[in-house]
């Protein structure tokens, strides 16, 4: 059942600064905005095979995602690129050398590690609305981020930034379980 203009626009308003930010976080630059009205311009087309309203912000993170490493393969062909999260956010750490130790941990985890704690931790996303945005099922994404909060949590590029007596929320934000 196809979704109705007024719910379509509702979904936009809801996501849309959402997403937008996850594409600028993930290295899209000035292209961020074009992606943003192209993932939004295919959930319109496929508005008739939409997911249930419960899934819907996680397709539209997948679609985004998609179209993103699509756009990077054409515009950056250079072999050994890996799919990282380019620019801190407003949960990252401000201070550049804890900045740095978190993306060195993360660049340390395979890409579908290293995209579920951040869909999880910046994004914001639920691990059930992470795993249907990256093609796992909910018990699989929690597994992993489970096992890859674990490696993190021992890592020792982190554990230099991570003062047991005034730790770094950034960093504990990486190595934490959820509650």
């Amino acid at each position: 059942m196809a979704i109705s203009p007024t719910e379509f626009e509702t979904l936009y308003r809801a996501n849309a600064a959402d997403i937008l930010s996850y594409l600028r976080r993930r290295g899209a630059g000035d292209d961020a905005q074009d992606l943003l009205s192209e993932t939004f311009l295919v959930a319109w087309r496929r508005r008739e095979a939409l997911p249930a309203p419960d899934l819907q912000r996680a397709w539209l993170f997948s679609t985004a995602r998609r179209l993103r490493l699509a756009h990077h393969r054409q515009h950056q062909p250079t072999p050994g690129l890996t799919d990282t999260a380019a620019a801190p956010s407003r949960d990252t750490p401000t201070d550049t050398a804890a900045n740095d130790a978190v993306h060195a941990a993360l660049a340390k985890l395979n890409e579908t590690d290293r995209e579920l704690l951040t869909l999880t931790i910046w994004e914001g996303l639920t691990p059930s609305e992470a795993a249907a945005a990256i093609g796992l099922t909910a018990p699989a994404a929690r597994v992993r981020l489970h096992r890859a909060r674990r490696r993190l949590a021992t890592d020792p590029t982190l554990a230099a930034h991570h003062d047991h007596d005034r730790p770094n929320p950034a960093t504990l934000a990486i190595v934490q379980q959820p509650g």
